[in-house]
């Protein structure tokens, strides 16, 4: 019986994502019908992004609810960006839920373009002095090998190893330069794709670079309040808001802490005198939040201000995340450049510079 379900499509790209998403905002801040609005752009849109989006209009027609569709695996939409969808549909502001993912889409991509930056030069760097290490242990250390033995001098043990390592130099010389650039690739072709905005992807493609592990804590972090604010502004309940707004944010850590406090909401059991929102700052704390956010929470909840503290936190650790991106824009290069040429410095003293300075010293020895 052949296999009627669809099969899963390749994963889009963060520019497809950002146009798709931005094609959904329009239309639906306009008040056109997905189905109808995103029929009639398919035919404009080039190649895969058409297909996606003629498949979410056929579906939608078909009475589908939206955050259905996109949840379909076979899609390969990134999961938070089907909880973005669902928390806008749930607080009816589907066009500000998007943009608030747009956001982190283009901060997403400001950051790739980044690291690309910041690792080519880099890259051309190593290349071209493994180039020249294979170059010299294949060709000038073989020559300067048999004055130097007939000298005696100190260094003569350090060039015949380089010059054993030269016979193999055809192998060596090409293969670790090109399996750089093959890593590099395959690193920038994995950050390319859409879900490189889930935080565990994320985390291991960028987090481990200087600022930026910081920058996307912070966009994290902005996200989850903007779409919590969002929610309580349109009288959504607390419990459900936490884990629509901890969905949308992604991260393992912050949807288990929310999933436990809105169990105890629902319960309508606080410990002691806690007050809800001392619930959400115990909560956000066990997701390792910044302390400035549940203090926010917990004294906006009992000051009937949740709403303004919420915009207010939104808005600072937005301008963190765009700091901490600064920072990486302006110094990483620099960063990695220090690192690489330091390092290949080093590697030059050590099997180049120590045998020609002994050569030097056994020259100027008097017999």
């Amino acid at each position: 019986m052949p296999n009627t379900q669809p099969s899963k499509s390749p994963a889009i790209s963060l520019d497809e994502l950002t146009a798709l998403n931005a094609e959904i905002a329009a239309l639906v801040r306009a008040g056109v019908p997905l189905e109808k609005g995103l029929a009639e752009l398919s035919d404009d849109m080039p190649g895969r992004l058409g297909r996606l989006a003629a498949d979410v209009a056929r579906r939608c027609e078909r009475g589908e609810p939206l955050g259905d569709v996109l949840a379909d695996p076979a899609l390969s939409l990134p999961p938070v960006y089907r909880a973005v969808v669902v928390a806008g549909i749930r607080a009816g502001r589907l066009p500000a839920a998007l943009e608030t993912l747009s956001t982190s889409v283009r901060n997403m991509a400001e950051t790739r373009r980044t690291v690309i930056t910041a690792t080519i030069y880099p890259v051309v760097v190593f290349a071209l002095a493994w180039t020249f290490l294979a170059f010299f242990t294949a060709k000038l250390a073989p020559n300067l090998l048999e004055p130097v033995e007939r000298m005696d001098v100190a260094g003569r043990g350090m060039l015949a190893w380089l010059v054993e390592c030269g016979r193999w130099a055809i192998w060596w010389g090409p293969v670790v330069p090109i399996a750089a650039v093959v890593v590099c690739g395959v690193y920038w072709l994995s950050a390319r794709r859409a879900t490189s905005i889930e935080p565990r992807l994320a985390g291991r493609l960028f987090g481990w670079l200087p600022w930026m592990g910081r920058a996307m804590r912070w966009s994290r972090t902005a996200t989850y309040v903007e779409i919590l604010a969002m929610l309580i502004e349109n009288q959504v309940p607390l419990d459900e808001s936490v884990v629509l707004a901890a969905e949308a944010a992604g991260g393992e850590r912050l949807h288990a802490a929310a999933t436990r406090l809105a169990e105890t909401l629902q319960q309508g059991a606080l410990p002691g005198d806690q007050s809800p929102g001392e619930a959400v700052r115990q909560s956000l704390r066990q997701a390792e939040f910044p302390p400035l956010l549940c203090w926010l929470m917990a004294a906006g909840q009992r000051k009937g201000a949740l709403l303004p503290a919420l915009r207010s936190a939104a808005r600072t650790y937005r301008h963190r995340a765009h700091r901490q991106a600064e920072l990486a824009r302006v110094f990483l290069p620099v960063v990695l450049t220090g690192l690489v040429g330091g390092s290949i410095v080093l590697l030059y003293a050590l099997i180049l510079f120590a045998p020609y300075a002994s050569i030097l010293e056994g020259l100027a020895s008097p017999p």
